[in-house]
């Protein structure tokens, strides 16, 4: 019954997206504060975020990135992240997202995924750019060890 329930959710859900006008798409560059099991360095990614607005105005969308960075001397990360957003207009051209995220990473030749959330804001600077700051924390299960991977990132948005 409750897959049921779920299964109909996510099907209600998705007829909303493609009946909302389109997708709002933007390319992104930036540097991120990551830390990884008491160890903080810096990682730098590409990505991309795809918004649609629904007629209630809430924005519902998703977003990937690619990071890298190194953790300490010799030991490299390479971060997969895919995210869920849902978020709302709170001031003329600032809005406000909750992040549901998934992450796949490499450090050191050993994998790890793990599922978290987050917050973003996003400020519109012109009709094509935008600037926005993201903070996410992921429980990472590397067997025989899990570990904590937060991330703060600034990042610049270019629509296309």
């Amino acid at each position: 019954m409750k897959k049921r329930i779920l299964a109909i959710a996510l099907i209600a859900g998705l007829s909303s997206l493609l009946n909302a006008e389109g997708f709002d798409t933007k390319v992104s560059v930036g540097a991120t504060a990551a830390k990884m099991g008491g160890e903080t360095y810096t990682q730098y990614g590409i990505g991309y975020t795809s918004n649609t607005r629904l007629d209630s105005g809430i924005i519902l969308g998703f977003g990937n990135s690619l990071a890298y960075g190194n953790v300490k001397n010799g030991v490299q990360a390479i971060s997969v992240d895919m995210d869920l957003r849902a978020g709302y207009e709170i001031a003329q051209n600032l809005t406000a997202f909750a992040i549901g995220t998934g992450v796949a990473q490499t450090v050191d030749n050993s994998s790890a995924v793990g599922l978290g959330y987050g917050g973003s804001l996003e400020y519109r600077l012109t009709s094509n750019v935008s600037l926005e700051g993201t903070y996410k924390t992921v429980t990472m299960n590397d067997s025989p060890r899990d570990y904590d991977y937060d991330t703060s990132n600034l990042a610049i948005k270019f629509n296309y």
